[in-house]
């Protein structure tokens, strides 16, 4: 028993030195940096930490949100991701030996909601043939515009991605989009009062498109709040430090009406972010299959092509609140036109009562 309670001890040591009592300091000193190779005229760099051990391990790639990128290294430094570099939470991962992780850097201004999908997917595919990853056990996730580019890329990589996090995203995942991403893990964190990351427009309407193309629903989750801290001057917008301190009580306390489900309605009572996105096991990939017979083929098809022509699909990068306005009043555009129509006649009709009487007090005083 004694040997078995050494070697556990030995194996948490060697996935990660650094205990999360060290602080953040001391955590970020066991990362590294690197860059991708130079792919459509951008290499992509990046901060990394990888476990000491000679096991296969998982990988999660984290797309940092606005002003995350500037200067080198600062993608490291503006975020608390490097908890999960501690050797209580490298601890967490399923089958053992830790994670490795990497933290994109967004080539500001440029940011990840408009940056090309290929150099960064080859910063990542040049990090996983140079250590001992697990290719079975890849994840993405991203925090604001972060969001958007996690699902541009994964979106276009999804039997390369076994799982994505979405934080505040400033998007939505569109059906098309889902659809794409339908056998990966999917966990989507947000607050309903975020004043910038609006939760109708971007949150529900996600999490309906993925929960209705996923091919297993316990497999799709949603952690929400009515209230959550800050981040910067957006308020409600930090919905990723529970995920940072993967459900600390520290910071589950930060936040009201703090709340996760699977995409069946029940309620998760004890969420982990690590043990969720690394555990393999239990996931059920759907397939298409050769007994399809034509007619539903048929059906499907055209489902797909009215729906492409009523939400007029975009790629991921293009989206924004505007796109989600014009997609919201789908059936009702005429009448949403006319009222249009009403209110800038109204506008007019006022501007010009508004011009007559200016005048008759000018003439009035003359």
């Amino acid at each position: 028993m004694l040997c078995i309670i050494l070697l556990a001890c030995s194996a948490s040591v060697i996935a990660g030195a650094v205990s999360f009592s060290s602080g953040l300091s001391a955590l970020r000193g066991q990362w590294s940096r690197s860059r991708g190779p130079r792919t459509d005229g951008l290499s992509i760099s990046y901060s990394y930490f990888a476990p000491k051990t000679d096991k296969k391990c998982p990988l999660a790639v984290l797309m940092p949100g606005a002003g995350e990128g500037t200067p080198e290294g600062h993608e490291l430094d503006a975020n608390d991701f490097a908890y999960w570099s501690s050797e209580e939470y490298q601890a967490k991962v399923a089958n053992g030996g830790g994670m490795y992780i990497m933290i994109m850097r967004a080539p500001e201004p440029v940011y990840f909601d408009t940056c090309p999908t290929e150099p960064i997917f080859a910063a990542v595919n040049d990090f996983v043939s140079k250590h001992n990853v697990d290719k079975s056990r890849i994840f993405i996730g991203g925090w604001c515009v972060g969001a958007t580019g996690a699902v541009n890329l994964a979106q276009a990589h999804p039997d390369f991605f076994d799982g994505i996090m979405l934080f505040s995203p400033r998007t939505f995942v569109s059906d098309t989009e889902a659809k794409a991403i339908r056998n990966m893990k999917f966990w989507m964190f947000s607050s309903k009062g975020d004043t910038y990351s609006n939760y109708a427009a971007f949150v529900l309407t996600s999490w309906n498109n993925v929960t209705a193309a996923t091919a297993d629903k316990s497999q799709v989750r949603l952690t929400s709040s009515s209230l959550a801290p800050r981040a910067a001057l957006l308020l409600n917008h930090y919905s990723w430090l529970v995920a940072e301190q993967d459900f600390s009580p520290a910071v589950t306390s930060q936040y009201r009406g703090l709340a996760t489900v699977d995409g069946n309605g029940k309620a998760i009572t004890n969420p982990s972010v690590i043990s969720f996105m690394t555990d393999s096991d239990g996931w059920v990939e759907e397939t298409e299959t050769e007994t399809e017979t034509e007619s539903e083929s048929e059906t499907e098809e055209e489902n797909e092509s009215e729906t492409q022509s009523e939400t007029e699909t975009q790629p991921a990068s293009e989206h924004s609140e505007k796109d989600y306005s014009e997609l919201k009043r789908g059936e009702d555009e005429k009448q949403s036109s006319s009222a249009k129509t009403a209110l800038i006649i109204t506008a007019c009709v006022a501007a010009a009562a508004c011009a007559g009487v200016v005048f008759a007090i000018i003439k009035k005083k003359k």
